[in-house]
């Protein structure tokens, strides 16, 4: 079964097509050629810079009172990606669901081997407009990895994306500069 809307999120563009391109180094698909898609359900996890790290789950009750909120969303960043945040140049292509199939349901990952057709596409130069737009709680904080801990230990749905370019876990006796 086709989703109905998928999209694929990028800094580039705008674009007609999108062509299969290989999978990043060091991922359990690397090498493999495919045009990544997501789903609308995660589409807000996506409308920030590529290499901002983020913590991002959705709010049903939580255990853990840090993972609260009346948002259907709640994505964590750095203090520092804020500047990047605000002026952000992204293209949401709303593509062509033919020949994708489901690569993870958790994350709403959709591949295609095949070239995709663009369907349409929206700028975005305001990240926090955007994601207020999705019904989404932005926090800034000093450090992601409180939250990674959170929701790791509720044991809910969540994406923790492009961590590699966090701000290093502290260890006791560190403080947060």
């Amino acid at each position: 079964m086709l989703p109905p809307r998928l999209f694929h999120v990028s800094d580039e563009g705008p674009f007609t097509t999108m062509s299969p391109r290989p999978s990043p180094p060091g991922t359990p698909y690397e090498g493999r050629e495919w045009v990544w898609a997501v789903d609308e359900t995660r589409l807000p996890n996506y409308l920030l810079p590529r290499d901002c790290p983020r913590v991002c789950w959705a709010t049903p009750p939580a255990p853990h009172a840090l993972l609260s909120s009346p948002a259907a969303r709640v994505i964590v960043v750095e203090h520092g990606w804020l500047p990047r945040l605000r002026q952000a140049s992204l293209n949401v292509h709303h593509l062509d669901p033919a020949n994708f199939t489901l690569l993870d349901a958790t994350a709403g990952y959709w591949v295609s081997e095949q070239t995709a057709r663009v369907r349409e596409v929206t700028e975005v130069d305001d990240c926090l407009t955007a994601l207020g737009r999705h019904d989404v709680e932005v926090r800034l904080t000093a450090s992601l990895w409180p939250y990674v801990d959170a929701v790791v230990a509720a044991g809910g749905e969540f994406s923790a994306i492009r961590m590699r370019n966090a701000r290093p876990r502290q260890t006791v006796g560190d403080s947060v500069r």
